[in-house]
């Protein structure tokens, strides 16, 4: 370090400690965001959809288990098999297992910190008996986990807020004083990414502004049923958005879903125009395993990003009958169902919102 400062200092660059730590925190800056964290990208050719920073919500009555939670666990650290802790620990403190463990993931670099590896501390919880200077120590990781859940109740979750967009300003304020390096304005997009990994919250679900969930039964006016059959939870609407500071074209309506669960129904009887995982220049690209149906007289839908696929090419299908299961294939970051409605085989979308039954407050 002191030949560098010399180095500099042969060039006239004073303040060397200071321009070494500037660039020290940049690339500190720069693995973190190439690393731990990706923005999920739009949909390939341009017409494919994603949950693109919207929350999702799993269904009324859906709670995750200990099974489904551990899957998604099985790659993050120490937290691998702690499904049950996140579960029993969320339960009992009135918290969401799922954003527990979401932002668990996130304090922890993916339960690989010195932290949560050596003191069982997976909050960044400081011990009262130090005067809060040190970090605690638990005995075991499942009491750590109790009591970063317990404060997270106590400090966010009793005060209405429920959410990552919600917690974050609090949570990691951006433009603190303790944050030089401005990287706590990831917090909220990556613990809600994390969230989406994990398979959605369950406990009083926010969705994002102008989102909804409604009835959603019975066929609309326009002949379109909707493509769950039953309650409708949108994740992303039609329109032009920003995404990574772009603004981006989201040709579809995004409804989330359990993945591999949620069966998902034609809008309307037709013939099956396509019905694989869209490869990339098709115009299909990016929505992984798609379905679009031609209903005739220049209209078609699309039901895109599915785990499995209940039709084929050529094949009739009725209004309602199943398409495939909700899935999380193709360009995604979190399961839902893509939802297009189109007056042409490729391109030619059209907003579904009000051509599809919602019902009120959606």
């Amino acid at each position: 370090m002191v030949k560098v400062g010399v180095l500099l200092a042969k060039f006239g660059i004073k303040n060397w400690k200071e321009i070494l730590f500037a660039v020290i925190l940049l690339i500190m800056m720069i693995f973190f965001m190439f690393s731990g964290f990706s923005f999920p990208s739009p949909g390939g050719d341009g017409n494919g959809g994603g949950a693109n920073g919207a929350l999702f919500c799993r269904a009324k009555g859906q709670e995750i288990g200990a099974n489904e939670l551990n899957v998604s666990l099985a790659n993050e650290g120490v937290f691998n098999g702690k499904g049950q802790a996140f579960i029993d620990a969320g339960k009992k403190n009135g918290v969401d297992p799922v954003l527990a463990a979401a932002i668990a993931i996130h304090e922890t670099g993916h339960g690989k910190s010195n932290a949560v590896r050596n003191k069982n501390n997976p909050g960044g919880l400081m011990d009262p008996s130090t005067g809060w200077s040190t970090l605690q120590v638990f005995p075991t990781l499942d009491a750590g986990i109790d009591a970063m859940i317990r404060n997270l109740f106590r400090n966010f979750i009793s005060k209405g807020l429920t959410t990552p967009e919600t917690i974050g300003p609090k949570y990691a304020p951006i433009g603190a004083a303790n944050d030089p390096g401005g990287l706590n304005q990831f917090w909220v997009p990556i613990v809600t990414q994390n969230v989406q990994k994990l398979g959605g919250m369950s406990f009083e679900c926010e969705q994002n502004p102008g989102g909804g969930a409604g009835p959603g039964g019975g066929v609309a006016e326009s002949g379109f049923a909707n493509p769950m059959g039953g309650s409708i939870r949108i994740t992303d609407k039609f329109g032009w958005r920003i995404l990574n500071g772009q603004s981006q074209n989201h040709k579809g309506l995004d409804l989330g879903c359990q993945d591999g669960v949620t069966p998902i129904i034609a809008a309307k009887s037709g013939t099956v125009a396509r019905a694989f995982f869209g490869p990339s220049g098709s115009g299909f690209g990016g929505y992984g395993n798609v379905v679009v149906i031609d209903h005739g007289g220049g209209s078609w839908t699309l039901y895109g990003h599915m785990a499995q696929l209940q039709v084929q090419q050529g094949q009739t299908i009725g209004q309602g009958q199943p398409v495939g299961t909700c899935g999380k294939t193709g360009n995604v970051t979190g399961p839902h169902l893509h939802f297009e409605i189109k007056n042409a085989l490729v391109g030619g979308q059209v907003d579904p919102l009000p051509l599809i039954p919602l019902g009120k407050g959606s």
